[in-house]
């Protein structure tokens, strides 16, 4: 383990620099499960070969030019009800540094981040082990583009794209950490009303009439984001109705 110099309480005082993992999620999972971890663990590795986003996707990053990467909590505070308030937390501390880079990135539900066309710049992943109603650890894998300018997928881009600028990474990496145990420690000491005001306000087309697909096409307007973090959306005839993470696409 290594240190870094940023600017934080406890995240990334220890860090696990990898040349190369399958994931950095499952090599946090792994720390977990043989009690080798300190909470703030950070590890980033310079290619994941298996690495992973929401619906069992892949995520696809060019080897040192982006940041993939993993952070150990003891989220033992958190109730299982509360659980998207931790996502909600990690997305806008994640999403606060990249609007001091460029102000119209926005975050599409449920942690994805977006340029002002749609364009897909960064995701996350969170697992969970729980016990009994709390938490017990939460494992939070983060990957922004950010100097890559060609991607083997459509609606990609990154920070270079984005700005003309290239980034040095381990100084985003800093300003990451500083932002996100920030929005941590405001969880921990229960903002969660603030917190969940920060997501909504800067959420992809919340309150906006947009095309989705839930196995028909439809047009809806987001209303909310409920408890569990199912996303509230009101159809054209009225109706409201909430979805899980896999039961919606945005169109």
């Amino acid at each position: 383990m290594h240190k870094i110099l940023a600017n934080t309480i406890f995240l990334g005082k220890d860090l696990v620099n990898l040349t190369e993992c399958h994931s950095t999620n499952s090599f946090a999972a792994s720390m977990i499960k043989s009690g080798q971890f300190t909470e703030g663990t950070v590890i980033v590795a310079e290619v994941q070969t298996k690495g992973r986003g929401q619906r069992n996707n892949s995520w696809h990053a060019a080897p040192g030019l982006n940041l993939t990467f993993s952070i150990i909590f003891k989220s033992n505070y958190l109730h299982v009800d509360q659980q998207f308030d931790l996502n909600m937390a990690m997305a806008f501390g994640v999403l606060e540094v990249l609007q001091n880079i460029h102000p119209k990135i926005q975050i599409k539900w449920p942690n994805d981040f977006l340029d002002v066309n749609g364009n897909k710049l960064g995701g996350m992943l969170i697992e969970n082990t729980i016990s009994g109603n709390l938490f017990d650890t939460s494992i939070v894998g983060i990957g922004i583009n950010v100097n890559q300018m060609e991607f083997p997928v459509e609606n990609a881009i990154s920070l270079a794209g984005i700005t003309g600028k290239t980034f040095d990474l381990e100084w985003l990496l800093e300003q990451l950490l500083v932002s996100i145990e920030k929005q941590y420690l405001l969880l921990k000491n229960g903002s969660h009303q603030s917190i969940k005001d920060s997501y909504m306000d800067h959420l992809f087309r919340m309150g906006v009439w947009a095309s989705y697909d839930d196995g028909e096409p439809f047009i809806g307007k987001i209303l909310g984001v409920g408890p569990y973090g199912h996303l509230s959306i009101m159809k054209q005839n009225g109706k409201i109705q909430s979805y899980d993470f896999k039961q919606i696409k945005f169109i």
